[in-house]
């Protein structure tokens, strides 16, 4: 990272610090005002059955290749340069559940990174929700991202809400993050268990969305910085693409054994070994073994 990248994030501790306290004083905001009137929900639900949205989704249907998610990744550096700090060291450390999802998306509703527990995130790469992944209504149905996107407010939808029961279980709040023009740059969401209280989250996540818009308001990086800051291609932007199956597949396969031995040291049928490295192609934007390792090692997938 050049100069200019660390002039810029030498400047944060001292708003950190005024964050902190504000964290510490919050009280709980009231709900209510943002949840969504049936009337809104039910010309989503229309649109949903319009479009064909299966109300039985059990995966998201489009998620962008490994290549493709890289160009997201640098086309949204800033966003990421600006928020990502203070999701992962003020908003997340404040919440009470380690298993509340934090979705952060560019302003087409495509997921540019996610923060969680390590058991959260390894079900949502299950479900095919991680960088990448469309929350665009037409995808998934009514969920906060899309009705954020739509009315251009914060939003809340409860569990039962949602059209697909893919999210029945989760009560979600997604709030635009609006740049210096005001021009909405992406959206913030946060995801919770259907049972939890609302209102301290979302305290909490309409002061990540005030403090990050004026960061963004504060200073532009220019292009020459942006270059610089190679941490936005690294974790945690990346995270693991790949679930815990499919990475002890890729393992195995880098280590030279073949179908029928991968199948019988994991113990499922060969059948089940060849969908994983289906998958295991689809996310890194291959179509070969050999290109397989290869973006693998360059990744560092089989590192970890």
């Amino acid at each position: 990272m050049d100069n200019q990248c660390s002039e810029y994030f030498a400047g944060w501790e001292g708003g950190r610090s005024m964050l902190f306290e504000q964290l510490k004083q919050l009280k709980k905001a009231d709900y209510d005002k943002f949840l969504i009137p049936s009337q809104i929900l039910e010309a989503s639900y229309k649109r949903c059955r319009d479009k064909g949205v299966k109300v039985e989704l059990a995966q998201m249907p489009r998620i962008l290749s490994h290549p493709e998610v890289d160009k997201l990744l640098e086309k949204y550096k800033l966003l990421l340069l600006v928020a990502w700090p203070v999701i992962s060291e003020d908003l997340y450390p404040n919440f009470t559940d380690e298993d509340q999802l934090i979705i952060l998306c560019n302003h087409e509703g495509y997921a540019v990174a996610l923060m969680s527990s390590p058991k959260a995130l390894e079900l949502c790469y299950s479900m095919n929700i991680g960088p990448g992944t469309c929350f665009r209504e037409e995808v998934c149905g009514t969920n906060a991202i899309a009705l954020a996107m739509s009315l251009g407010k914060t939003v809340v939808i409860r569990g039962e809400q949602h059209y697909c029961r893919l999210f029945k279980d989760w009560s979600c709040i997604a709030a635009p993050l609006r740049g210096p023009g005001g021009d909405i740059i992406g959206y913030l969401d946060v995801s919770m268990d259907s049972e939890e209280e609302l209102g301290h989250t979302l305290a909490l996540v309409q002061l990540a969305v005030k403090y990050i818009e004026e960061k963004m308001g504060e200073k532009q990086l220019s292009d020459e910085s942006l270059k610089g800051a190679d941490i936005l291609l690294d974790n945690p932007f990346k995270l693991r693409i790949l679930s815990i199956r499919e990475r002890e597949v890729i393992r195995l396969m880098a280590g030279g054994q073949t179908i029928s031995e991968i199948a019988k040291a994991m113990r499922i049928s060969q059948e089940t070994v060849k969908t994983y490295c289906k998958r295991i192609y689809k996310k890194l934007g291959v179509n070969r073994k050999s290109d397989c390792l290869k973006k693998a090692r360059e990744l560092r997938l089989l590192d970890e």
